[in-house]
């Protein structure tokens, strides 16, 4: 890579005595969509978290901007410009849709974020629903709600984990025109996705993880056409 903005180096982590991550290195380069993928519990999302900040790896470094970030907080990293979308999206259901986009302007210290009615633009459904619970959403227009409330803050890196989960097809689609849109307005993306199709259909380049370890990479076209290495680390075909 040539200019990484995202790098992690040997990266150990997990919860209490139970190690995830057994020295996970991977780069992700600036303006890019990389992706993330492996079968479940293999550590995609505790990835994620020790990017962010959730948790703090064990060993390793996470390398962001030129900067150090391994140790610091979540609340520090969304500052510096990493924006997380979480699989359970995390939107608050007795807000109103513009309340929860608000939210995701409190802590931010970057004055060009958009602002919440620049969000709602973006999102049509989201504006003719600005001032309804976020509880009535449905389950595509809360991951909607989740990333244009991760945008406020102008991220750099979006990270986004499972974003496509028990979506209708038709939503998936539009979850993709989505993540390419914003990469053309300049946002790199880091994916984590169990869908392998969707994944490798949006994504430049990725990452395979398996029990804790990259054990495969390359460009998103490589791994698609390569049904050895789909079958043996994701016990799938491209077409599944």
């Amino acid at each position: 890579m040539t200019d990484p903005l995202l790098s992690l180096e040997d990266v150990r982590a997990g919860y209490g005595m139970t190690e995830v991550l057994q020295g996970v290195s991977m780069d992700v380069e600036r303006g890019s969509v990389v992706s993330l993928v492996g079968r479940n519990g293999v550590g995609k999302t505790t990835t994620l978290r020790s990017i962010v900040g959730n948790i703090t790896p064990n060993g390793g470094s996470v390398t962001f901007n030129g900067e150090d970030i391994t140790t610091l907080t979540s609340e520090t990293t969304i500052r510096r410009g990493i924006g997380f979308v979480p699989e359970e999206r995390r939107i608050f259901p007795e807000l109103t849709v513009r309340e929860n986009i608000r939210m995701g302007e409190i802590g931010s210290e970057s004055p060009e974020g958009p602002s919440v009615d620049d969000v709602l633009d973006m999102f049509e459904n989201l504006a003719e629903r600005e001032h309804r619970d976020g509880s009535v959403l449905s389950g595509g227009e809360q991951q909607m709600l989740a990333v244009g409330r991760a945008l406020t803050a102008d991220p750099d890196l979006l990270l986004l984990d499972e974003p496509t989960e028990g979506l209708a097809p038709y939503v998936v689609r539009q979850i993709e025109d989505l993540i390419r849109e914003l990469n053309e307005q300049g946002i790199t993306v880091l994916v984590v996705e169990q869908n392998i199709p969707v994944a490798l259909e949006v994504s430049e380049y990725t990452y395979i993880l398996e029990k804790g370890k990259i054990v495969h990479e390359g460009t998103a076209a490589e791994i698609q056409d390569d049904e050895e290495v789909l079958d043996r680390h994701l016990g799938v075909g491209v077409t599944d």
